[in-house]
């Protein structure tokens, strides 16, 4: 048997807790495709093997279940490498079960179903390298039979599109590996900067040193690796509304929607993330100003209103006449994230939000009829990955994010949320903001913009990455917009030497391929005779706080990645009607 240093072990060890601490979960969610599956195909392929796989899928997450329980009952001296494997082994299982799932279902005249099935199976194996990375094997094992055998049905059984489909699958396969790599590498450089650390602490600085030093490694794990997970996400995002046109028929209408809700909710997720990794590089600044509290609670109810009818909840809203002075974008995102949180854990009856003076301040409340909060648990709710005990069974219960975010912009706002609570009974939240006495605001209402302005203009598009580059064509190109495509600076400028048009807009990636980043593009761009006029908007994944700074002072606007088509287009037409 191969031998393994002490610090190999212990950086296996710490990846492999990483990959059991989140395998229920994930098990829990994934559980439930199989039974999506057989219940979209129900009648269209052999019953007995459709029920037959659906049990051995099901089967392979009940034991990663049952796995983790035995993995935490463990004695501590366990071989970690011997876990690894076990999890390897239900890896190589369920990808073979997902890469079958492609030929047990290729019904033919189903472009619909089957475009939602191998989106669900490529979308899986996405998703399964920000855990599965860890242990590379399990990842491996699980990724390739899956999305290989997918390819190879397309390839072998499938028409001129679908071959061409399974060769770009195929070659996305290699990029999903790639990113697993870098997530991979990302995260052991974590971990063996903690170890370093550790041992530096216990020497000089003591608990206290070693927990922010952690913190810090944490921040610099999100800020390097969550460009690499969004870049994917990000391209699914536009393609899916590039699919929206094509799928007519009303069961297809109905899986559009679906599939737009399961991005949706991975953007949700992936925009925590990136909020945890600003707020923590302070990369965000409070900017004061002067808001009214009416126009703060009509933005609320216009948002959520209908998020809490959709759990036959009654969101109300008591406001008063004043003015407070704040960040209007922060402020909002605090009340929207605490908003979001008692809906979440509300079941029965309601949601109230109201504002009242209090020694020349304002004080925000959240009321709710929810679940409630034991006193013991009320401390580490505003930590990262909390999650209340009794809500990890839903399948709304989140990474448990989202009041660590409200604490970290409380902090940024100079307040502190407190918070009141009865098991059973309901929970309130509460904090203060500076009221500003007797003066008028001028403030500019939002509003979603239709795409008008795109029609029949021509754009400049560079992304290094191909698949993103395609996904916001794709989109654009749905607008009549007239498109130069580039994935390098050279190539731009070739584009632009060609043109015989005028040019109404430029759209970057950041991160380009070569010695300019995007916005050393754009201004090299717009230093060119003819095109100092041209607006030109940035589009990034990175969170590295030096990245975000440049951003923040290049008087630019910026899109952070996974970018939803409607913000895309949003973006744009603002760009364009400035």
């Amino acid at each position: 048997m191969k031998q393994h240093n002490s610090q190999d072990r212990a950086t296996a060890e710490q990846a492999v807790n990483f990959v059991y601490a989140n395998l229920v979960d994930v098990s829990r969610i994934q559980i439930i495709f199989p039974v999506i599956i057989v219940a979209l195909f129900w009648g269209k392929v052999d019953t007995i093997n459709s029920v037959l796989w659906c049990a051995c899928s099901t089967m392979v997450y009940l034991a990663r279940i049952l796995l983790t329980v035995a993995y935490r009952k463990r004695p501590k001296d366990a071989n970690p490498y011997i876990w690894g494997h076990y999890f390897t082994v239900t890896s190589l299982i369920s990808g073979l079960l997902w890469g079958l799932a492609a030929f047990l279902y290729n019904v033919p005249n189903s472009s619909s179903e089957q475009i939602f099935l191998i989106v669900l199976i490529v979308g899986t194996a996405a998703g399964a390298s920000i855990i599965s990375s860890y242990w590379m094997p399990g990842y491996l094992c699980f990724a390739i039979p899956a999305v290989s055998l997918t390819c190879t049905r397309l390839i072998f059984q499938g028409d001129t599109a679908q071959i061409t489909l399974g060769i770009a699958l195929f070659l996305y396969l290699f990029i999903l590996i790639g990113v697993a790599r870098k997530t991979r590498q990302a995260g052991y450089d974590v971990i063996n900067l903690r170890f370093q650390n550790v041992e530096l602490i216990e020497r000089l600085e003591g608990e206290k040193d070693r927990a922010e030093t952690a913190s810090r490694a944490k921040t610099q794990f999100l800020a390097s690796a969550n460009h690499d997970l969004r870049q994917p996400v990000h391209a699914l995002s536009l393609i899916s509304y590039s699919l929206k046109d094509e799928l007519v028929s009303e069961r297809g209408k109905n899986l559009y929607q679906q599939l737009d809700h399961t991005v949706g909710n991975l953007n949700s997720l992936l925009a925590s993330l990136l909020d945890l990794s600003q707020l923590d590089a302070g990369a965000l600044k409070a900017e004061l100003s002067t808001v009214k509290l009416r126009t703060i609670a009509a933005q609320i109810y216009s948002e959520y209103s209908s998020v809490a009818a959709e759990k036959n909840l009654a969101l109300r809203i008591h406001t008063i006449d004043a003015s407070i002075r704040t960040d209007h974008t922060l402020i909002l995102r605090l009340i929207g994230n605490l908003l979001s949180n008692a809906i979440r854990y509300t079941d029965n009856g309601g949601i109230l939000l109201g504002f009242r003076r209090r020694k020349g301040q304002i004080m925000v409340e959240i009321w709710d009829t929810g679940m409630g909060i034991h006193q013991d648990q009320i401390d580490s709710i505003f930590s990262e990955f909390y999650q209340i005990e009794g809500s990890k069974n839903s399948s709304d219960s989140g990474l448990g994010l989202g009041l660590a975010i409200c604490q970290r912009i409380a902090e940024l706002l100079d307040t502190r949320i407190e918070l009141s609570s009865t098991p059973g009974r309901g929970s309130v939240f509460r904090f203060t903001v500076p009221e500003v006495p007797h003066q008028v605001t001028l403030e500019n209402a939002t509003h979603s913009q239709k795409p008008e302005a795109l029609q029949n203009t021509t754009a400049l598009v560079i992304d290094d990455d191909l698949m993103g580059l395609n996904a916001v064509a794709a989109v654009l190109a749905q607008h009549d917009v007239n498109l130069l495509l580039a994935q390098s600076s050279e190539r731009a400028m070739e584009q632009l030497d060609q043109l015989d048009t005028p040019l109404d807009f430029i759209l970057s990636d950041f991160r380009l391929a070569g010695e300019l980043n995007g916005v050393e593009l754009v201004r090299e761009i717009q230093n060119r005779p003819g095109f100092a006029d041209v607006p030109a908007m940035i589009m990034t994944g990175d969170t590295a706080k030096e990245v975000l700074s440049m951003l923040d002072s290049c008087n630019l606007p910026v899109l952070n990645k996974p970018v939803s088509a409607s913000s895309l287009l949003d973006g744009l037409n603002s760009l364009l009607k400035q």
